[in-house]
């Protein structure tokens, strides 16, 4: 753990002797430094990112390494302890620095070269220009990426959704040609009927009976007609009309043909969905509207839609 403020002052020189001592390095621009880790006997190296770490970084990853670490801590020249809050480029412009990893202290010096290096407000603005332009290029391949597989998996997800549909439609079809036969033999037998009560109403009137006798069975024969349109809409909710009508017989002779043919309806619906949704999202990627978003919306808005089909 890391001392308190009150163990802020230099430490006695007896303890400022180093034990060993060790140098920072630099590949391929990195800084390096080799530890020798106690628990193991054996040396191990750590990179320092100038920019983007601190001091308590470089402890945390020593005691990750090692957990025979109890203490670690750093020190400059004059035996003053540095926060942990201190940037790594900071601790390299001292020159020299003082490690402490337990009870042994080792001399940290570095390079004179990367005291010249001063990273000013023009090189960090250099730096973050760099870091925008790779991350909008990083964007952009990430997006193509990200587009090509989720096309890719939308079209298999349609085939295999158009392959499960296909033989349903050609059942429906089937289906939907004999309800289609057999409304129309009820519209036509209707029509029938009613041509035989015209016919028949008219031999009584003008050849077996006389008018003043037929008149009240008419009149009770159109009442009664108008009683039936009447008990039509008490149990439909639907006013009498041939449209209705047909469209009425047609879809219970269809749901009753459904269901001897053993033809799932539910299982059609939810395909003929799924297939209308597939389809909408790949032409949705397809759209030069979409070709410059960000991927973590393209991803959110594949979730929100998700969330919107399939409704828990």
């Amino acid at each position: 753990a890391f001392s308190t403020p009150s163990s802020s002052k230099p430490l006695p020189e007896s303890a400022l002797q180093p034990h060993g001592q060790l140098a920072v390095q630099f590949k391929h621009g990195l800084p390096l430094i080799d530890v020798p880790l106690p628990s193991r006997q054996e040396d191990c190296q750590f990179s320092l990112r100038p920019l983007s770490d601190t001091v308590g970084h470089l402890c945390d990853n020593l005691r990750r390494e090692d957990h025979g670490l109890d203490y670690v801590s750093i020190y400059g020249k004059d035996g003053i302890r540095i926060a942990s809050s201190t940037s790594i480029d900071h601790l390299l412009q001292f020159g020299e620095f003082r490690l402490r990893l337990n009870d042994r202290i080792y001399q940290v010096s570095v390079p004179s070269t990367y005291q010249g290096l001063e990273f000013d407000s023009d090189r960090l603005r250099r730096l973050d220009d760099l870091r925008t332009t790779v991350a909008s290029l990083h964007s952009s391949l990430c997006v193509d990426e990200f587009k090509l597989a989720r096309e890719r998996k939308i079209l298999l997800k349609l085939e295999t959704a158009e392959s499960l549909l296909r033989p349903l439609q050609e059942e429906k079809v089937k289906i939907e040609q004999e309800c289609e036969l057999h409304t129309e033999r009820c519209m036509w037998g209707g029509f029938a009927v009613m041509g035989v009560q015209m016919g028949l109403f008219a031999r009584l009137t003008w050849y077996e009976y006389s008018w003043d006798i037929m008149e009240p069975v008419t009149y009770f024969a159109t009442y009664s007609t108008v009683v039936a349109t009447f008990g039509y809409y008490l149990y439909t909710r639907q006013s009498f009309e041939y449209t209705s009508v047909r469209d009425r017989v047609y879809t219970k002779q269809f749901y009753r043909r459904a269901l001897k043919r053993n033809f799932d309806v539910e299982r059609y619906n939810r395909l003929v969905t799924e297939v209308e949704e597939l389809r909408k999202q790949l032409s949705r990627i397809r759209d030069p509207l979409f070709q410059h978003l960000p991927v973590s919306y393209l991803s959110n808005l594949e979730d929100e839609l998700s969330e919107r089909a399939n409704p828990k």
